[in-house]
């Protein structure tokens, strides 16, 4: 049998010194162990993990890291925990700009595994590069701990930090889908610490399948501009084209282009020209042979009360001129009518109340479930 390493997780990374700091603030890490939890799916005999020093400005140097099956909170299984090395060596330092991958690690995964991954922290890190809105609790306790089953008084946060991704190697044929989008993706206005986001809802529909989802999104992110994570047309090519086993797309991005400016002053962007972005990466997909599905923007109706300048009449018309657009463009992809999906029939420009998290721009978890099954659909139905 045929076996390759197939991407089984993935958490884009954000910069810590743009202004996404204002609202979820970065840090650095001193004598300190930080304990992460990642949903690993597809099953394998080993796997590899992935640390980031992508915006960091100075090398970055990890004294040790251990993987292990989680049991609770900040509670490992001990007797799964793993030794992660590099090079053979239980440290690593990272250069600025880079991503170290480790060695093979003898450790069993299923199709779905809460993986604790801990990393010592002995240096002066400075500012770390991260993945801002996790939704999934990690733990910060002092000193080398990494392989105590809990960590002693522990500090829980909110963002993931390092931690890029987990690899599997498993048999050859596998089809990885990666959802590339914005809050909608990243799970905003979904449960915390329960994996409801609409990417985990779609991989356990597709998982009878030959079909596995990693999650690329970033809350805030947009198509064209940079501020809340790169923008989509810059990171593309790192995040989707570079993961192995790479063969479908879901694209969903454009709407913080539509929304954002109004609320912080900026200018606004034509709806040619986020058109344009669309198309761009969905005929880079097509180059690369991904099998690209696009989604159309969802409704924001009402989010003026908590956001001012997001929901404008001036940007509800570009939203509907933009999905109009994306209908009426086969070429792009097989179309995912979001909107359709979640809008309110009595009041199209909203999202239907039981779909609202209450700020009513990103889905509950029922609207997610909706988002998933939207998306399988449209997946399924592809050759």
């Amino acid at each position: 049998m045929t076996m390759t390493w197939t991407a089984a997780f993935r958490s884009a990374p954000v910069s810590p010194y743009e202004s996404l700091t204002l609202v979820y603030p970065s840090r650095g890490f001193h004598n300190q162990t930080l304990r992460q939890v990642v949903r690993v799916r597809g099953g394998g005999e080993r796997l590899r993990v992935r640390l980031s020093n992508l915006y960091g400005k100075q090398p970055l140097t990890i004294a040790r890291t251990r993987a292990a099956a989680l049991e609770a909170g900040s509670s490992i299984i001990a007797s799964t925990d793993t030794a992660v090395t590099f090079c053979g060596a239980p440290h690593v330092t990272i250069g600025v700009g880079e991503e170290a991958v480790s060695d093979p690690v003898g450790f069993a995964t299923t199709t779905e595994t809460n993986l604790a991954v801990s990393t010592y922290h002995a240096s002066e890190t400075g500012p770390a590069t991260y993945h801002p809105f996790a939704l999934q609790t990690g733990y910060v306790a002092r000193g080398d701990v990494v392989s105590h089953p809990k960590l002693p008084d522990p500090e829980e946060v909110e963002p993931r930090f390092y931690l890029s991704g987990i690899d599997v190697w498993t048999s050859a044929g596998g089809r990885v889908v990666a959802a590339f989008g914005d809050s909608l993706t990243d799970g905003v206005g979904t449960t915390p610490n329960a994996n409801l986001r609409y990417p985990d809802l779609l991989a356990r529909q597709v998982s009878g399948s030959d079909l596995s989802v990693v999650n690329l999104g970033i809350s805030g992110n947009r198509l064209l501009s940079d501020v809340f994570g790169e923008r989509g047309i810059a990171r593309f090519d790192r995040d989707v084209l570079a993961l192995p086993g790479v063969t479908h797309l879901v694209l969903e991005l454009g709407l913080n282009n539509i929304g954002i400016p109004g609320m912080f002053g900026l200018p606004a962007v034509p709806v040619a020209e986020l058109a344009a972005g669309l198309t761009s990466i969905a005929q880079r997909a097509k180059r690369h042979g991904l099998t690209t599905i696009i989604a159309t923007l969802t409704p924001f109706g009402g989010a003026a009360t908590i956001n001012p300048g997001f929901d404008t009449p001036e940007n509800e018309d570009k939203r509907q001129q933009l999905n109009q657009w994306i209908r009426a463009s086969p070429e792009l992809g097989t179309v995912a009518d979001l909107d359709r999906a979640l809008h309110d029939p009595a009041a199209p420009s909203s999202l239907l109340p039981n779909h609202d998290s209450g700020d009513h721009v990103h889905p509950n978890d029922a609207g997610a479930k909706v988002v998933a099954d939207v998306v399988s659909q449209a997946l399924l139905s592809r050759p």
